[in-house]
């Protein structure tokens, strides 16, 4: 039976280091919001043959704050931040992005306003901060009747900061590929981070719902021997589960590579879930384990 317990100290040493890279990267880049939470406008192209150079339509671009990016072999999506266009201004831009020998076959528009792109970057803070509350008093209610030296209380809060932890470590390499990839925060990617949020959670029942059981059964064992006993006991279904998804969501990434939406909601998902599993097993129970032993 493998001690967690024993070695708590590497865990938490680990993401300490992890945590604070990623408010470092935070601090210094911010994060890229992407034009659903900026405002802007997105006008995607598609041509008739391939296309051979990019900076062939960027050259023709007498526009500003913009992002061209290529979309399969034939198109390409022009991203206007901070900037509403009207539906005359569209046929200039079109103009600008034709291509001599290359016909533009099919084009379509989105234009948000600033102030909804303001609105929804607050309605995703809001939903963030409701989610984690929630998720605190879910647990301290579900574990109101556990047996112990540790309060319901205490499993919800260790439960909020582990989600806190499996939320920061994600949105840390989203800043830094921010900065060196132009990696944008969108709604896809809002969505895999809350997608991360319920998983997590779902581990940490898991786990604690044992040491719950356990506690009953083992009631002359110290906590911490009780803590241990259950993660070997479900360290397996923990892992098996987490696996499941994370194929899927790397054969998600790799299928979609260059898609941008799909490609940055799988890479967001796969990195919450991998530091989630990781977390409820080796961060969650044994900092449980600590608490009880100052008691």
């Amino acid at each position: 039976m493998f001690n967690f317990i024993k070695y708590s100290k590497i865990y938490f040493s680990v993401a300490l280091i992890l945590a604070l890279a990623s408010i470092i990267a935070l601090a210094s880049f911010g994060l890229n919001l992407g034009m659903d939470f900026q405002g802007g406008t997105s006008i995607k192209v598609e041509y008739e043959n391939k296309i051979a150079e990019i900076e062939q339509i960027k050259d023709n671009l007498s526009i500003e704050n913009y992002e061209l990016q290529s979309f399969g072999d034939k198109g390409i999506i022009l991203k206007i931040k901070n900037k509403d266009i009207e539906a005359t201004q569209l046929n200039s831009i079109l103009e600008e992005l034709s291509i001599e020998g290359n016909t533009i076959i099919d084009s379509e528009f989105q234009t948000i306003s600033p102030v909804i792109g303001k609105e929804l970057k607050n309605k995703t803070i809001l939903v963030a901060i409701v989610a984690l509350t929630a998720m605190l008093l879910y647990i301290a209610f579900a574990f109101n009747k556990v047996s112990g030296p540790i309060s319901p209380f205490q499993y919800g809060l260790v439960s909020t900061l582990m989600l806190f932890n499996d939320i920061l470590i994600p949105l840390g390499v989203l800043a830094f590929l921010g900065k060196y990839l132009n990696v944008e925060l969108t709604i896809p990617i809002v969505t895999a981070i809350l997608a991360v949020i319920g998983y997590s959670i779902n581990n940490n029942i898991v786990i604690f719902d044992r040491i719950r059981e356990n506690l009953r059964l083992y009631s002359k064992l110290a906590y911490s021997e009780v803590v241990n006993k259950s993660l070997n006991q479900v360290i397996v279904r923990c892992i098996n589960t987490s696996l499941t998804t994370i194929f899927v969501l790397t054969a998600l990434y790799y299928f979609f590579i260059g898609e941008g939406g799909i490609e940055y909601f799988a890479l967001t998902a796969l990195i919450g879930i991998v530091v989630g599993t990781l977390s409820s097993i080796f961060l969650s129970s044994p900092i449980l384990s600590k608490w009880a032993e100052k008691k």
